[in-house]
Formats: C-alpha cells, sequence, structure tokens
C-alpha cells in the first residue's frame, strides 16, 4: 500500500475517531444534562407533593380545629356518651360526604367512643401509645397513614379539651385521593398511584393505565420515557412514606413532552449534519493537497529501486535542494559507495560466521544438558535441524533468518526459553506448595474454633430438664453447620411460673449463632421482671432493633406457663404456631396472636393469649427446619407429617416425644442433606399435681443452673 494511500487512511481514521468522540462528548453532555433535568423535576414533583399533602392536612386540619373546639363534642367525650357525637359531626360538616374519609373519637379513658367504620369492630387509626399521647395533651405528627384494609389516609389527630384539662382525642382521615387532586392541579399531568404491592389505588381508569402498568417500579424514584396515544410522555415513579418513613405507595405523574422531544431530535440531527459536511471538506482539502506534492516523490522512490535492483542505468536526475527530495538525491550516492563496500567485506564476514557457528554450538550442547530428559531430547533434534538447515539455504529462509549465525541463535532462543520456563515452573511449584500448607493450617485451626463453638453453643443451652409433678419437658437442637442460629429456652420467672421459648434466627452459622445469644439473654432479663409474654416481647423487639445493622431478624414464640393453674399465656412473633395434642388424641394449632419477627422494626405491638392445659395434654413448639426438610427427592416434611406424628405420641412422656418426632424427620431425610436448624420442645402437662408449685421453682432453677 503506498505512502499516500496509508496517509489519506490514517486522516480518515483519525478524523472518524474524533468525530465520534466529539458526537459521544455531546451524547454525553446531553445525557447529563437530561439527569440533571429530571432530578431537578423528580424535586419540583417531590415539593408539589408535600404542597398538595400539605393542603390535604390543613384541610383535615380545619375540620379538626372545628371539632376539637365544640363543647358539646368535649362534654361527649369526657361523659362517654356515644349519641350526640354523630349528630355534632353532621351538623359540623365532618362526614365521608365532605370528604372525610374516617373519623376517630376516643374518650378520656383511651376508648374508641365513635368511628365512621360502621363495622362490629372498627379498627382504630391510632395505637394505644400514641391516643395515650393525645391524651396526655400533646399533638401527634400530622401525614400520611395507612388504616382498616390498607386503606392510605392523610390523618390530623388533636386532643380535646374542655377548659384546662382533656376530656378526649379527635382523629380525622382524608382519603388519598385529596391528595392526589391537590397534586394533579399543581403540576397539570396525569395522576396514577399504586400500592406497596404495585396494586392500583388512582387513575386505573385511565386510558393511559395500561400502557402505564407494564413500566411500574414501586420501590424507585425514576423518570422513564413514554410513548402512547402518538404523544411522548416523562412517567414520574416518586415512593411516598407514611409517617414512620417506611414506603406505603407510589405515586405516578405522567408529563406531556411531545414539543420538547421534537425539539430536541431537530437539534440532534443539524449537529451530527454539521459535523459530517465539516469531516468531508477536511478530507476533500487533504487529498488535493497530497496528490499535488506526491507526483515529485513518486519519481524519488523510482531511482531508488532502481539502484536497490543494481539499476544504474536507470538513474535520473533528482531536483537538488534542501527539502526531502534534495536529500533523497544525496542519500543515493552515498548508497552506491557502501554497496562497493558490501562486496569486498563479505568474504571476511562468511568466514567470522563459521567460527562462531562453532561456538554457538558448543555452548548450547552444554546448556542442554540442565534439561530434563524430554525436553534435552526435544533441543538436541532442533539443533541437528538448524545444522542441516546451515547447508540449505531455502530450509533457511523457511525459518525466518538468512544465515548460518541466525539460524544458531534462533536455536539459542529456543534452549534459553526451554530453560526460563522450567526455572519458572518450578519456582510456581514450591509457591503452590507453601500456600497449600499455609490454608491446611488455617483450615485445620479454623475447624476447630468452629467444633468449640459448636461445644460452648450447645452447652449454652438447657440440657437437663427437671422432674416437676406438674409436667415434663425435654428439648433438642441439631444446627444445620457448626453453630446455628435456633435456640430454646426454659426457665422460671416470678408468680409461681415457668417460661418456655423457642426461637429462629435469619441465616445460619457463626453470625446466627451470635444473635440468638444476644436474644435469649435479653429475653431471659426482661421476662424475669414478670411484665408478661406481649409486654416482653415488645421490649425486647426495641433493644433488638436499636442496633440492627445487619439487618437480621428473628422469629419468637414466648410462653409462661402457670404450675398451679395449668394456664398458658403466651405471645408469638412470626414464629410457626405450636402444635396441641389434648387428650381425646386432636391435634391443633395453638391460636396465633399478631406480631412479626423481633428486630424486624421498632415500636411494633405484639398481642397475648392464653388457654388452659388438661391433664396429659401434650404441646410441641418446633422451628421451621422440621416442616422445610427435604429428602433426597425434594420433597418437603409438611405440617401433615407432622401433626400425624404428634398425634401418634398420646402416651409418650416428653422425652419419648421428642425421640419420636425428630427420628421421624431423620427418617424422611435419610441421605439427603440437613438445610436448616432443626429444633424442638415438647412439653407434657400432668395437671396441678400439688396445691402450691412454688416449692417446685427452686430446685428447677437449681438443677438448670
Amino acid at each position: 500500500m503506498l505512502l499516500q494511500t496509508r496517509i489519506i487512511l490514517f486522516v480518515l481514521a483519525t478524523t472518524a475517531v474524533v468525530s465520534a468522540l466529539l458526537l459521544g462528548m455531546a451524547g454525553l453532555r446531553e445525557d447529563a444534562a437530561d439527569r440533571h433535568a429530571r432530578e431537578l423535576e423528580l424535586a419540583r414533583l417531590e415539593s408539589s407533593w408535600q404542597l398538595a399533602m400539605t393542603t390535604a392536612t390543613g384541610r383535615a386540619d380545619l375540620a379538626l380545629g372545628r371539632l376539637a373546639s365544640d363543647p358539646e363534642v368535649a362534654q361527649a367525650l369526657g361523659a362517654g356518651e356515644r349519641a350526640p357525637l354523630s349528630r355534632r359531626l353532621e351538623a359540623l360538616g365532618i362526614t365521608a360526604r365532605a370528604g372525610f374519609a374516617d373519623v376517630n373519637l376516643f374518650a378520656s379513658t383511651g376508648a374508641l367512643l365513635y368511628s365512621t367504620d360502621r363495622s362490629l369492630d372498627p379498627a382504630p387509626l391510632l395505637g394505644k401509645t400514641q391516643v395515650d399521647t393525645l391524651l396526655g395533651g400533646q399533638r401527634l405528627p400530622r401525614g400520611l397513614r395507612i388504616g382498616a384494609g390498607d386503606r392510605l389516609l392523610v390523618t390530623a389527630s388533636s386532643p380535646v379539651h374542655s377548659g384546662t384539662s382533656v376530656t378526649g382525642a379527635a382523629v380525622i382521615g382524608l382519603g388519598l385521593p385529596a391528595a392526589l387532586d391537590a397534586l394533579r392541579k399543581a403540576v397539570g399531568g396525569r395522576v396514577f398511584a399504586v400500592s406497596r404491592a404495585g396494586e392500583p389505588v388512582a387513575g386505573a381508569n385511565d386510558p393511559l393505565w395500561p400502557v402505564i402498568q407494564p413500566l411500574l417500579r414501586p420501590a424507585e424514584r425514576v423518570i422513564l420515557p413514554l410513548q402512547a396515544e402518538g404523544r411522548s410522555y416523562d412517567l414520574a415513579s416518586l415512593p411516598i412514606a407514611d409517617l414512620a418513613g417506611g414506603r406505603v405507595a407510589t405515586v405516578l405523574v405522567a408529563l406531556d413532552v411531545t414539543q420538547a422531544a421534537a425539539e430536541r431530535r431537530l437539534w440532534t440531527i443539524a449537529y451530527v449534519a454539521a459535523v459530517a459536511l465539516l469531516v468531508l471538506a477536511a478530507l476533500a482539502l487533504l487529498y488535493g493537497y497530497l496528490r499535488k506534492n506526491f507526483a515529485t516523490l513518486d519519481t524519488a522512490v523510482q531511482a531508488l529501486q532502481d539502484l536497490s535492483a543494481g539499476r544504474a542505468m536507470g538513474y535520473v536526475e533528482l531536483p537538488a535542494g534542501n527539502d526531502e527530495i534534495g536529500r533523497i538525491a544525496r542519500a543515493v550516492e552515498v548508497f552506491r559507495g557502501v554497496m562497493r563496500d558490501i562486496e569486498r567485506s563479505a568474504g571476511q564476514r562468511e568466514r567470522r560466521l563459521r567460527r562462531q557457528q562453532r561456538f554457538i554450538r558448543r555452548q548450547m550442547e552444554t546448556l542442554a544438558v540442565t534439561l530434563e530428559d524430554e525436553a534435552r531430547q526435544s533441543l538436541l533434534d532442533e539443533l541437528r535441524q538448524i545444522e542441516m538447515a546451515t547447508y540449505d539455504p531455502q530450509s533457511a529462509q523457511s525459518k525466518g533468518v538468512s544465515d548460518e549465525l541466525g539460524l544458531l541463535a534462533l536455536g539459542f532462543s529456543r534452549l534459553a526459553t526451554r530453560v526460563s520456563t522450567q526455572q519458572v515452573q518450578l519456582v510456581q511449584l514450591v509457591r503452590d506448595l507453601r500456600e497449600a500448607l499455609a490454608d491446611k493450617r488455617r483450615l485445620i485451626s479454623l475447624q476447630q474454633e468452629l467444633e468449640i463453638a459448636r461445644t460452648m453453643q450447645l452447652t449454652i443451652l438447657p440440657q437437663v430438664f427437671p422432674s416437676l409433678p406438674q409436667m415434663e419437658v425435654a428439648a433438642r437442637m441439631v444446627p444445620a453447620k457448626e453453630v446455628g442460629g435456633d435456640f430454646y429456652d426454659f426457665f422460671p420467672i416470678p408468680g409461681g411460673k415457668v417460661a418456655i421459648v423457642i426461637a429462629d434466627v435469619s441465616g445460619k452459622g457463626i453470625p446466627a449463632a451470635f444473635f440468638m445469644l444476644i436474644t435469649r439473654t435479653m429475653l431471659r432479663a426482661i421476662a424475669e421482671s414478670g411484665v408478661g409474654p406481649a409486654e416482653t416481647m415488645r421490649r425486647v423487639n426495641n433493644l433488638l432493633a436499636a442496633e440492627n445493622e445487619q439487618s437480621m431478624f428473628v422469629t419468637v414464640f414466648y410462653g409462661e406457663l402457670d404450675l398451679r393453674t395449668g394456664e398458658l399465656a403466651y405471645s408469638n412473633g412470626g414464629h410457626n404456631p405450636p402444635l396441641r395434642l389434648s387428650r381425646d388424641g386432636t391435634v391443633a394449632e395453638l391460636a396465633r396472636t399478631p406480631g412479626i419477627a423481633l428486630a424486624a422494626m421498632p415500636d411494633m405491638p405484639y398481642a397475648e393469649r392464653s388457654l388452659r392445659l388438661e391433664s396429659g395434654d401434650m404441646v410441641v413448639l418446633f422451628t421451621d427446619g422440621v416442616t422445610e426438610a427435604f429428602n433426597d427427592a425434594e420433597v418437603m416434611y409438611g405440617d401433615g407429617r407432622l401433626a400425624a406424628v404428634v398425634g401418634a405420641q398420646a402416651a409418650a412422656s416428653a422425652r419419648d416425644g421428642l425421640d419420636g418426632i425428630l427420628s421421624d424427620v431423620a427418617r424422611f431425610t435419610a441421605g439427603a442433606p440437613q438445610s436448616d436448624d432443626i429444633t424442638c420442645l415438647v412439653l407434657r402437662w400432668h395437671g396441678m399435681a400439688a396445691q402450691d408449685g412454688a416449692p417446685a421453682l427452686p430446685a428447677m432453677a437449681a438443677a438448670q443452673a
């Protein structure tokens, strides 16, 4: 390829790269501008949403002010009378027809005295703690809450005064559409709303909704382009939170940007066309300049080719001067003299090359002795081929060299490569061996530490259970790894009661084991204060959630059994409900209580239930490692099999019942790896054998110690 052609191609490639960079930088700048514009638009929409919320809460505050300042309402709340309240709300215009979705009025005792929810057991908008705050004369933050039936309500609340004393509390909730209407007026777009699960809350009847629904990203704050109805839209997704800071819904705003998108496309086309025209003009000028100046250079190159081929008569007169062509003419004369000197020194060089050849051959044979047998034999074969090629010029040229010394140098290079490769391999083998030994030592140390941790964990859990006249208890944990996250506990608490606990920490291994120890310690410390199951769970949840940087959680079933009466009071924090085997052989789950796993979220309420055990009843507590155990066919053990094997323990003791359940799980999963910790606690109630259960508790504490 001619130099002229290469230069043109190089310049063409350089120009194309520069043009691409310019277009890319322009695209990046435009993308950055678009991102900035989207952020500004999202900020504007968020400000509009806050303004809409302020408008809605302001409307609720106005109605709340009329309600809280009404003397008849204050008197009725103070007296606990329901009848006058409905009439006064109608008179004040605070009704569902006026847009107020829910109204709660609380008496001074904290009881829900009036609610617009006409169900038999209406759910209050506020919890007991928040109502107590209002009855203490303080106001609560206003904003978005989740009401009964997962309704989204904009709420405002206030204490109701009669003179200087608080006679009750009032809570008013507006439906989410009130805030959406205010947002629609503020931004002028089409507004939609979806719940946390992505279900439509508002705007589902809009013709644009079927196009928007596949693009939903409920948890993201983003603006997406959208084409529908022959128009261009920017679809803004704004997650909204309730007063607790958790995401409860997502507001979607579709803004018509058809005209702006068309203008942006026109500017992009104009910019690309201008760059293309500029590049074509530059290439045309370069081509004309090179074609004019390379004509003289072509003549000089032809003269050099004639000289290199030995055609001195083909010499042409070249222009003299100090430019490149003049310097080429002087170089041609020098080249003629050099050619004559080369012919004289050719014989001397041949003799010198022969001597060097013999020396290099001897050195190569000496070095080959240090190689392994296979590599040494291969190298000697190559050396013989090189020696044969020394006397065959065509073979030498095929190997890429032009003389005998070059062939020997090629062989020497191959020898050096083989020696260095063998040395590198030996060094790498030694390094790998050292690393393998170090890894083995670390692995042995880690296995020893894990075995110590396993022994310590099993030692912490109760292993010896006291023999009480009223009851028997047996429990066991089988960790899936060296250490596990399940645990159980059984200990006395004040009032002639014993506490029974079973729990399952999220995850497995060492992190779960540490979290298990923390939970067990906190649960014991709070339970011994005698505050009851629900309050114990609430306090432990708040303590665990306060410093939960790893976002772990634990499901817990906690119960308190009165040894004098056989009454079992319990609270369940997201755990599998225990099974009760009655005297008649029926197996049933204990009634569930509301409550989520501990450490998942602070300030969560926990409910409490109780039941009275009959003589001969058996209660089986277990973790999901029992029901979710799989056999080698990937079939799960399941609740049905567990209920069946529990029903078969009607005449068994607590220890035999525990062995029967775990043995059945082991038979089912025989040959399959254990996927989760397996923990089970069995309690057999014999009835009140002694009138006073207190004397048995110190003996029980001594047995556990």
